[in-house]
This record gives C-alpha cells, sequence and structure tokens, in this order.
C-alpha cells in the first residue's frame, strides 16, 4: 500500500491509545479518540509506553488502494460478498466492504508480525463511531485466537460474579432471557447483550470479558468473571433441559463462535479449543418460554451440577408480568 509501517517507532509518530481486552494490549495510532465508538472507549486508555501484543496505525484518505496488490506477493485466497483476504506468508491483508458490496471502506494489511496498516476511505470515516465497522477494521479475531481467546456469539450474564452465557442463532430468546435473570434471580446482571471473550488461562481455567461490540442490546460493560456455563437457548412450551448428544452441542458451540474458515490451521485451533472448553465447562441445551419464572430450572440444574447448593443465592421474588 501507499502507507508503510515497519517498527514501533512508527506506531508513535501521533497520539495513541492502548485497546485492553482481557490483558491483552493493542496499541491504537493515528485515530482520534473522538472517533471511536462509546463501547470501545470503555476497554481504551492512554497510552502508557508499555508493552502491546499488536499495534494498529490508521491513515484516512480519499483514495484507497483497490488495485490488485499481487506485484507486491500478495494472492488472494478467500473473497465473498463483503470482504476479501490475501496473503502473503503469515501476514494478511483485507478489503472490507459495505453489507451491500458496492462501497469499499478500508484496506487493513499487515506489515509485520506485530504491526498493521488500516487506510480507511475519508467520506466514511464518521461510520467509525459505529462499534461493527471500528472493529471490523482490527481483525482482532486473528490476533487473539493464538492466545486461547475467542468471540462467542452470546448474551454474557454475571451471576454472582460468575459468566453465564445464553447463546444461539439470533431471534432464539437470548437477550429476552436474559433480562428475565436480571428480574427474577438475586445478584444478576448482563454484562454484553450479544458478544462476549472467551479465555482459556494459564492454569486451565477460563474466563468471559467484555467486548465492545453489543448488537442492538447497548448493553456493554467491560467487566470480566470466571465463566461456569454456556447454554444454548431453545424456545419451547415449558422450561426444562434438552438432553443433546455431545456432537451436537459441539456443532452449535462452533458455530457461535467467531472463526475465520479460510484460514485452515486457524480453523483446525478453533475445533481443538472448543473441543477442550466443552471438557472442562457445562454446555447445555435449555428449552424455555418467556414467563418471568423462566430461569429458575435453568438456575437449578446449573447449581446442581456445578456444586452450588440449590438453597443458597434464592431467586428474587417473581413479579406478576402478566
Amino acid at each position: 500500500m501507499t502507507f508503510n509501517s515497519t517498527n514501533e517507532a512508527k506506531c508513535n509518530l501521533r497520539k495513541t491509545l492502548i485497546l485492553t481486552l482481557h490483558g491483552h494490549r493493542f496499541r491504537l495510532s493515528g485515530i482520534p479518540r473522538a472517533m471511536l465508538p462509546e463501547n470501545t472507549l470503555l476497554f481504551c486508555t492512554a497510552d502508557d509506553g508499555g508493552d502491546v501484543e499488536f499495534c494498529f496505525e490508521y491513515h484516512f484518505t480519499d483514495y484507497l488502494p483497490l488495485e490488485s496488490p499481487a506485484a507486491e506477493g500478495w494472492h488472494t485466497i478467500y473473497q465473498k460478498a463483503n470482504i476479501k483476504i490475501w496473503r502473503k506468508g503469515q501476514l494478511e491483508r483485507r478489503q472490507l466492504l459495505t453489507s451491500d458490496a458496492t462501497v469499499t471502506y478500508a484496506i487493513y494489511e499487515e506489515t509485520d508480525s506485530r504491526h498493521a496498516v488500516i487506510c480507511f476511505a475519508k467520506p466514511y470515516s464518521p461510520d467509525l463511531s459505529t462499534d461493527t465497522i471500528f472493529v471490523s477494521t482490527l481483525s482482532l479475531e486473528r490476533h487473539l485466537a493464538p492466545c486461547g481467546s475467542y468471540i462467542l456469539h452470546c448474551a454474557y450474564m454475571s451471576h454472582h460474579g460468575e459468566a453465564i452465557l445464553l447463546s444461539g442463532p439470533s431471534g432464539t430468546g437470548k437477550s429476552t432471557h436474559a433480562t428475565l435473570w436480571e428480574h427474577a434471580v438475586a445478584d444478576t446482571h448482563v454484562v454484553n447483550g450479544d458478544r462476549c471473550l472467551i479465555t482459556q488461562e494459564a492454569d486451565g481455567t477460563y474466563s468471559a470479558s467484555g467486548w465492545p461490540v453489543c448488537g442492538s442490546s447497548a448493553i456493554c460493560h467491560a467487566e470480566s468473571h470466571p465463566l461456569r456455563a454456556i447454554v444454548f437457548i431453545e424456545q419451547t412450551p415449558g422450561n426444562q433441559i434438552i438432553a443433546k448428544p455431545v456432537s451436537r452441542l459441539f456443532v452449535r458451540l462452533f458455530s457461535q463462535l467467531t472463526v475465520n474458515h479460510w484460514d485452515t490451521g486457524a480453523t483446525a485451533a478453533a475445533a481443538d479449543w472448543a473441543e477442550e472448553l466443552m471438557r472442562r465447562i457445562p454446555v447445555m441445551v435449555y428449552g424455555c418460554n418467556m414467563d418471568a419464572d423462566a430461569p429458575l430450572p435453568l438456575l437449578t440444574h446449573i447449581r446442581s451440577i456445578t456444586g452450588e447448593a440449590t438453597s443458597s443465592h434464592p431467586p428474587k421474588d417473581i413479579p406478576s408480568w402478566h
């Protein structure tokens, strides 16, 4: 591309910020704080000059280099409507387009193992305040996966300081059920209504952390909690755990992780990670209606399989909503 960054000094030419996601530190340079989404700012601090895992350097321009980069050694490995991927050795280049595939708004290009240049089209710079647009320019899933951290599509709840994740495709009632927990179960709140970052710690345990994208829920907090359970929600007339083979649970879990499927090595590593998680963390399917007391059978089941007495931490008095 027209712009290159080959060392740490180049990344510090302008005032910078540190984006921290469960201890993973990323340096952002060349982008004013005022342009960042509100949710992203929850995870940002002023640059303290400390070590970072990766540096992103932004440039805003009227011209995006859309010509084929084959002459520079890049080769195409994946393409669909809103993204095109090139690879050169271990480095990656991405062309990011709007959802209708009519406009390219950014080019992401890695210049070495710790730096990437992001060239963003000036006419669309106001769109950076949209959290999905901004986060798409960082390719964070690519940088977090080798550290044992993966993004899960879910409603993320904290119950007594532990994470319970309600997952499944859009429209299954995750956010609604999470809201029921807030009303019905003591010491419960929603951390993020749409995403969380799951990390396997050095001791083999798992943590769930907030994520700077929260969908339409508008609920986003920068919190981390030990992971207690992952629950796939299905809408049914009654409220009960639905037995599923482990293989089916794995398919559901893997389908809700953010994985770069064009990278076969990364996909295989993600599958191994998901299998290990399922050995250590309860994963289940809960069929439920959306009545006020719907969380209670699930709460009882989670307590029974994780060793907590069902008499402790009583639920709130259930209000009449009908």
